[in-house]
């Protein structure tokens, strides 16, 4: 069995910084940005194999230079069978 977590997340970052933060998100694996606007927010996903990858992931956005706030407002957490998983890929 694979699974599959997500999550949906809101950064709140300065807005003078907003392209450091940006690189930074780019760079970590399974990170995802899909919208950023000019006041400093960043709409992201994350994609890891287990829950406590993902909330390492998390903690860690709080812990980035110029981050003000980070806020999950979306997980997805399924259990998916191997034949599943790779007609998925």
């Amino acid at each position: 069995m694979n699974t599959i977590n997500v999550c949906g997340v809101l950064i709140f970052a300065h807005p003078d910084y907003l392209d450091d933060v940006q690189k930074q998100l780019e760079g970590e694996d399974g990170v995802e940005i899909h919208a950023v606007t000019e006041n400093g927010r960043l709409v992201v996903t994350v994609e890891k194999d287990d829950q406590q990858q993902t909330g390492d992931m998390l903690n860690r956005f709080q812990t980035m230079d110029h981050v003000i706030s980070v806020s999950m407002v979306y997980q997805y957490f399924d259990k998916v069978a191997d034949n599943e998983w790779e007609m998925a890929s």
